[in-house]
């Protein structure tokens, strides 16, 4: 077997896919995409970092998995190495919408995480993604244009870009703790602090911050 081989002949076509997401809709485009892609394959779904493991434990670490790093029991991504540890067969590609580069660098340095995927990707990258972890190979993280450039937030800490996103989400303070498993109060505090690096003074300019700077 050579690392030319097309993906379907490298794993037998029952393969089992297990996509882990904690929104429905998100998990629905993947399965459709993952399906068209490889019509054979089993799709088993997890909708939080527990049920991941379950799923792990269930079929025995033999499967391709796309988890996302930031849906509940994920804590901050340290699921990923629990389920290095368990199941170290067990083949990841991380799709998510955290980019930052010490989120992705921490991702890709497990062994059983063969790419790292952001949820902006297209087609295209997905399937190399798959593609090379079907090979057992480890694809280099190439972040797409807009993440070439230092962003417009680079002074915000790690948890702070975490929370943006979520605000430019359209999250609440509320739904944010709870997400983050953080307090609404520690959330609040962040947000000053995020107000007060980016020099706004309110939600919405903190959201749309890189529309207003360009």
């Amino acid at each position: 077997m050579t690392a030319e081989s097309p993906a379907q002949g490298i794993w037998p076509h029952d393969v089992t896919i297990l996509i882990a997401d904690d929104h429905h809709l998100v998990r629905d485009g993947l399965r459709l995409m993952v399906g068209a892609m490889f019509p054979h394959a089993r799709l088993v779904e997890a909708a939080d970092g527990a049920e991941l493991m379950r799923q792990a434990r269930r079929l025995g670490g033999h499967a391709l998995a796309l988890v996302d790093l930031n849906m509940p029991g994920m804590d901050r991504g340290a699921m990923l190495a629990a389920l290095a540890r368990e199941f170290p067969g067990l083949r990841v590609v991380v799709v998510s919408a955290l980019t930052s580069p010490d989120v992705v660098r921490r991702a890709l340095a497990l062994p059983t995480v063969h790419a790292f995927v952001p949820k902006s990707a297209d087609t295209q990258r997905m399937r190399r993604a798959l593609d090379a972890a079907l090979r057992g190979e480890h694809l280099a993280y190439d972040p797409p244009p807009e993440e070439s450039e230092p962003p417009a937030d680079a002074g915000l800490t790690p948890r702070m870009q975490e929370i943006r996103l979520l605000l430019r989400q359209g999250m609440s303070n509320k739904a944010i703790a709870q997400r983050l498993h953080l307090s609404e109060g520690t959330v609040k505090n962040y947000m000053t602090d995020i107000f007060r690096v980016l020099s706004v003074s309110n939600r919405t300019q903190a959201a749309q911050y890189n529309t207003d700077t360009s």
